[in-house]
């Protein structure tokens, strides 16, 4: 039995990893501004903004997964918001590590969340794997001072990962939650040119790829965390409504339409490339679901069970 500290352990990607730790048998602690402890999961303060935390979930710990951070897309991008989002990354890491340097305590491996979004807002035929470089653009800004917030981690840490996400698929949350609703009325339709693409992976394989990274040797470094299948905006909203068999007729949304709505964050939504998953693969991972429809028809039936 391991003893791994999770930061974000409340959000859709911590739950699903806490759930599958504990079926495991390991010790999972999380960190949270409202900490409510149960028999299985032990809960500890923190708040990033106060620079605030309580030492004693640090006893013992052998593993850190770090997924907190101000969701991308929850709010339109203002200066003070972009400032939040690079802030709650940045700054929770820093806490997390100086709390490790103040104790002297040597992680077995430390495991963090990062995005596909360092590879830039743009659509290209390009395939981006991990030693690439995207735009200077906000995204690729913010997730490159994410990234370099883990440097710090290796002085006190055996093996340490970072994954670049994709688009998280999950009937519990991320972008797949909101979209059921309007698909499921025969509503959807795709967005701006339809020909972005949308590199994406199920939960269970995300969840599987931190779990190898914490206890398999052979996984260090940085790797995209994505899915095979290479998917365009509008080859998604199709399968997503044939899965459940639901009419697609509606245009495309105008990508004028989401740029009022949103502004910029709306680019988030309107560009993407292909990411290459090969590393990963290469480091002995097997996805549970490589391909879009059967990741959809399993989601699709949990959702309606």
């Amino acid at each position: 039995m391991a003893v791994i500290l999770i930061s974000g352990g409340t959000g859709l990607v911590g739950k699903a990893l806490t759930k599958r730790l504990i079926t495991k048998g390991h010790e999972v602690r999380i960190l949270s501004r409202n900490p409510q402890s149960s028999s299985q999961l032990k809960s500890f303060y923190w708040n990033v903004e106060k620079n605030e935390i309580d030492e004693k979930a640090f006893d013992g710990v052998e593993h850190i997964v770090h997924l907190a951070g101000s969701g991308i897309a929850d709010k339109r991008w203002t200066d003070t918001r972009k400032q939040n989002i690079i802030d709650s990354r940045v700054n929770s890491m820093r806490l997390i590590t100086d709390v490790l340097k103040k104790k002297n305590i040597k992680l077995k491996s430390f495991v963090g969340a990062s995005a596909i979004g360092i590879y830039g807002m743009t659509t290209s035929e390009n395939i981006f794997t991990e030693s690439d470089k995207g735009e200077d653009d906000f995204l690729t800004q913010s997730c490159t001072q994410w990234e370099n917030s883990y440097q710090q981690i290796q002085l006190v840490s055996n093996k340490n990962c970072i994954f670049r996400i994709g688009v998280v698929l999950s009937k519990d949350g991320g972008a797949l939650k909101k979209l059921l609703p309007l698909f499921q009325l025969g509503l959807g339709s795709a967005v701006g040119s339809g020909k972005q693409y949308m590199p994406w992976i199920h939960i269970e394989d995300l969840v599987s790829v931190f779990h190898e990274a914490l206890f398999n040797s052979n996984y260090n470094g940085i790797y995209n965390a994505v899915s095979e299948e290479k998917t365009t905006s509008d080859s998604f909203s199709k399968q997503l409504a044939k899965s459940l068999s639901k009419p697609f007729f509606l245009p495309r949304i105008p990508a004028f339409v989401l740029k009022l709505a949103f502004g910029e964050m709306a680019n988030v939504l309107l560009e993407g490339s292909r990411v290459s998953n090969q590393k990963l693969i290469h480091t002995g991972f097997k996805f549970k679901y490589p391909i879009l429809s059967e990741a959809l028809k399993e989601i699709v039936l949990k959702n309606n069970s």
